[in-house]
């Protein structure tokens, strides 16, 4: 699977979110130019505010309310 976004390198949060990306093992980098849409720009903002403000959940807790919700998607 190819993500591709666009990151303002003058933003220290954005930097942040790059750097820990960076850090895992599994993902490739390659610095190309690339244009986001708005809606994806706008998704992202949203995401980074929700980390700003607290608004995040634990793993472990997003991973219980999804197997109560959707029993049937999980083997026992």
């Amino acid at each position: 699977m190819q993500i591709i976004f666009n990151i303002d390198l003058k933003n220290k949060d954005a930097l942040a979110l790059l750097n820990y990306i960076q850090s895992l093992d599994f993902i490739k980098i390659e610095n190309k130019i690339s244009v986001l849409s708005e809606a994806q720009k706008n998704a992202i903002d949203f995401g980074l505010k929700a980390v700003k403000y607290g608004k995040t959940k634990e793993h472990k807790e997003v991973l219980e309310e999804t197997q109560a919700r959707y029993p049937n998607l999980f083997k026992n």
